[in-house]
This record gives structure tokens, C-alpha cells and sequence, in this order.
């Protein structure tokens, strides 16, 4: 059975200025990248009124989800840089069945992920070490959120997917509601305000579950009806062993190098504690800036991975190169301003968010560290999601680990307890690994390693046949 509906195709990527190519896929994808950034700020400030407690178990909640979250990255990178191979090269149908592999592989993964949730999270919390008051309010959103976790995998599956197929904006219009809906829901479910309820910190997590299962079924009714890239159609229900091997691979380096990310944070973590509150405090003020600039940095990496996953599928390699550059030039243009401004405004800046003199210090300290690295930053952020829209998670993941966890740990502890740099051997840690860690993805990205990765996995495809022919 053909799919007759009109596809909407953004022949823009492959073709024409990369300028307009560029900024019409990293506008709406840093918006999108914001927008998540928000939400967890809008769940903090709700949880936040009910004390303490409440927001330690959201915390807690917070770093164990992030292992889910992990899984879903995975996913998500598997299904980016095969739909824009598939769409790069014409070929829709198979960009269509990928997607249904992707559905396959979350509902596999969320299934597993439900019966820990059903039950196994009040023993998870006390494995963590988490105290008595603390569980009976993690333990209830976990269990919200993990039994439900299908349509957060979804709603992450199917934006990635239109992402990856070059449109950014019903992605973003999407992400945009289910914002609002968790913005209102909040405060009802949480406060049992009206007929709603009183769930506490589970109020939290049942907000996020509905606001992310109305936009999966929006974004599913898109692609079943709408004016979309991708179909869902009769024909392409069918399971395909190879691309789901391969996106379960690409996928599974991706959440590797996510996982070695939260391991460094957590070693280095312990280095700052040992220096007081004040210092904790100045490094959480700094941290949260610096990822302000990285979440822009998300956005526009994301464009990246699109742009070069596409026109390595349109057998334009030269382009997919140049648009790993030019997008790199345009975020140094928003980056290096900031780090000007951090540099020499930083006291300022801190006292903004905490006028403790001892905090400004620290914080103002380590972010005048960051002002200097932040041009590095930015290959990692930009030509590593190139990379991995190529297909190539091995050694992006490779790259973080060594210079994360070889460089950055080891350097840190000996410029505090061997040399006696105090924090200031933290902040030289983390800016010895993000010198390193950009100019190496710069090396491999200008070596053109990553193609060669990608005519492997080409090659893979084409051999297994599963270029599937649809009737």
C-alpha cells in the first residue's frame, strides 16, 4: 500500500546557503533547548514550596532518572542519524521504518523500566543510601515516572525523529504545549488546588507524565495525518533486526558518553564539598551559567548532527563538513561575547544570585575559568553532535572519557592535595579537560575520521538489505 500524502521536505539542508540551512534548524532546536531547561526549573520552584524535604527527594529522583534518561539519549542519537541518513538519500519509506524501530526499542526499554517501577523504587532509594523522611516521597514519584516512562521515550523518540528529518519547528510548537500543560498542572496536582489531589512531590511527576503523553499523542497523530517528513503508514510495520542492531549501537556509545559526564561530575563533586558550603554553593552558581551557554551550544550541535547526517546521506561530504564549521563559527560568535563578559563582570554576575562574600569569590573565581574555556567548549559541543550525526558515537564517547575522567579527576586532586592550589586547582581540572577535549573532537573532525565511520555504517545497511522495498 503506497503512502499517499504530500511529505513536507526541507530541501534546504542539502541544498542552497548553508546560513539559511543553518539558523532555520539551530533556532527553534536552542528555543526547544531552553525550553527543557525551564521545565525542570518550573518543577523546582513548585516542589520548593513544600519544604526541604521535598526538594531532596527531588533531587535524589533527579539523579536516578537520569540513568532513564540516558537510555532515552541513546535512543534518541540512534534515531537522529538514521532517519537524516535515510531522508539525506531520498529514501522516506526507510526513514519511516526506522522510526517504527524506534517505538519498538522504547516500548522494550520503558516495559523494563515500568517494573522496577512497580516494584523496586523504595529499595533503589535506600541502595542510594537515602534517608527514611526522604523515600516515601521519592519513592512516589519515581514510581509515576517509571511505570509511565513510555511516553516520555516517545515524546523524545518522535521529536528527535522530525528533528533528524529537518523539521525543527513542530518539535518545538509541540514542546512549547507540553510546557504549558506541565506549567498549569504543577501547581493543581501538587497543592491539590480545586477538585485535584494533594500528590506532593508526586503532583511533580504525574504533571510531567501527562504533559509529555498529550504531546506524544499530538506528535503521533502528525505523523499518522499531518503534513509531516515522516509517515506512519500500514506498509512500514514491519520489524528490521538490522536498523534496529544498528541504532541500538549507535545509540548505546551516546549514553556511554552521557554516563561518563555524570561520573566525572560526581568524582569532582566530592574534591568541592570538602571545601565547605560556600564553596558548593559558588561552584552551583557558576555551573548553572555555564550550562545556560552549553544548553545554547545543544541547540545548535543538534542542527549540526542534522546537517551532517543529511548530506553524508545526500553523498555531499564536502557540505557536511563545511556545515560542522560554519555552525561552529556562528556559535563562537554568541559564545565569545559571553566570555568577555563573564571575565570581567563575574563578582557582578555571582552577587546576582548570592551576595555572601565568600560565595562571590568562589563563584566568581571559577567563572572567570570558564570565560576562558568556553571557545573549547564550543567544539566539543558543536563538531561532537556533527560526529555523532554521523553515526560515529565511538569516539566522541572515547574523547570524554579520556579527557573527563583521565585528565580532568587526576588533574584536579593533584593541583588540590598534592601542589595545595586550593579551588583554584578544581577550576585548572576542569579547564585542562575542556582545552583537551575540544581540540581533540577539532583534530578528528578536520581528519574526517567520521566519515570513514559513516561509509561503514552505509555500507552495513546496504549489505543487510535493509533498504526494505514498500509496496
Amino acid at each position: 500500500m503506497n503512502n499517499i500524502r504530500a511529505r513536507k521536505i526541507n530541501n534546504n539542508i542539502t541544498e542552497g546557503t548553508l546560513k539559511s540551512a543553518i539558523w532555520k534548524l539551530a533556532m527553534p532546536m536552542m528555543a526547544g533547548a531552553l525550553l527543557q531547561d525551564l521545565f525542570t526549573l518550573i518543577d523546582l520552584f513548585f516542589v520548593g514550596r513544600l519544604g526541604y524535604v521535598a526538594v531532596a527527594a527531588l533531587s535524589i529522583s533527579g539523579v536516578i532518572l537520569s540513568v532513564m534518561i540516558m537510555v532515552a539519549i541513546g535512543i534518541s542519537s540512534g534515531i537522529t542519524a538514521l532517519v537524516a541518513h535515510f531522508i539525506g538519500k531520498k529514501d522516506y519509506n526507510s526513514a519511516d521504518n526506522a522510526l517504527f524501530q524506534a517505538v519498538i526499542v522504547s516500548t522494550i526499554c520503558s516495559v523494563g523500566i515500568a517494573l522496577i517501577g512497580l516494584f523496586g523504587t523504595a529499595g533503589l532509594l535506600r541502595m542510594f543510601g537515602v534517608s527514611p523522611e526522604v523515600i516515601p516521597a521519592a519513592s512516589g514519584y519515581l514510581k509515576i515516572t517509571f511505570i509511565w516512562s513510555i511516553f516520555i521515550f516517545f515524546f523524545i523518540a518522535f521529536n528527535q525523529a522530525l528533528r533528524g528529518s529537518g523539521d525543527a519547528l513542530v518539535p518545538l510548537k509541540v514542546l512549547i504545549l507540553a510546557n504549558i500543560i506541565n506549567i498549569v498542572l504543577d501547581p493543581f496536582l501538587i497543592f491539590g488546588l480545586g477538585f485535584f489531589p494533594m500528590m506532593g512531590v508526586a503532583g511533580s511527576a504525574a504533571a510531567t507524565v501527562i504533559s509529555r503523553a498529550v504531546g506524544a499523542i499530538v506528535l503521533l497523530r502528525h505523523l499518522f495525518f499531518g503534513h509531516s517528513t515522516l509517515h506512519f503508514h500500514r506498509g512500514i510495520f514491519r520489524i528490521n533486526l538490522p536498523v534496529m542492531g544498528r541504532m541500538v549501537k549507535i545509540g548505546f556509545f551516546a549514553s556511554f558518553e552521557v554516563m561518563l559526564r555524570h561520573l566525572s561530575l560526581l568524582l569532582l563533586l566530592r574534591l568541592i564539598t570538602s571545601f565547605g558550603t560556600a564553596c558548593l554553593a559558588g561552584y552551583g552558581i557558576a555551573i548553572r551559567l555555564r550550562m545556560v551557554i552549553m544548553v545554547l551550544g545543544f541547540g545548535m550541535g543538534n542542527a549540526t548532527g542534522v546537517l551532517v547526517g543529511q548530506n553524508m546521506g545526500a553523498g555531499k561530504s564536502h557540505r557536511a563538513s563545511q556545515s560542522g564549521w560554519q555552525t561552529l563559527r556562528y556559535y563562537e560568535l554568541i559564545v565569545l561575547p559571553v566570555a568577555v563578559l563573564f571575565f570581567i563582570f563575574s563578582p557582578s554576575i555571582v552577587s546576582i544570585f548570592n551576595n555572601r562574600p565568600e560565595v562571590v569569590e568562589i563563584g566568581s573565581s571559577f567563572l572567570r575559568f570558564i570565560a576562558v574555556t568556553l571557545p573549547f567548549l564550543a567544539f566539543s559541543l558543536i563538531l561532537g553532535k556533527g560526529i555523532n550525526g554521523a553515526g560515529d558515537t565511538v569516539a566522541p564517547a572515547i574523547m570524554t572519557g579520556i579527557a573527563q575522567l583521565g585528565l580532568r579527576i587526576p588533574v584536579a586532586y593533584l593541583m588540590v592535595l598534592v601542589l595545595g592550589l586550593g579551588t583554584n586547582g578544581i577550576w585548572l581540572g576542569i579547564n585542562a579537560s575542556d582545552i583537551c577535549q575540544g581540540l581533540a573532537m577539532m583534530w578528528y573532525f578536520k581528519q574526517g575520521f567520521w566519515q570513514k565511520r559513516y561509509h561503514k555504517h552505509r555500507a552495513f545497511l546496504e549489505q543487510e538489505r535493509v533498504l526494505l522495498p514498500f509496496e
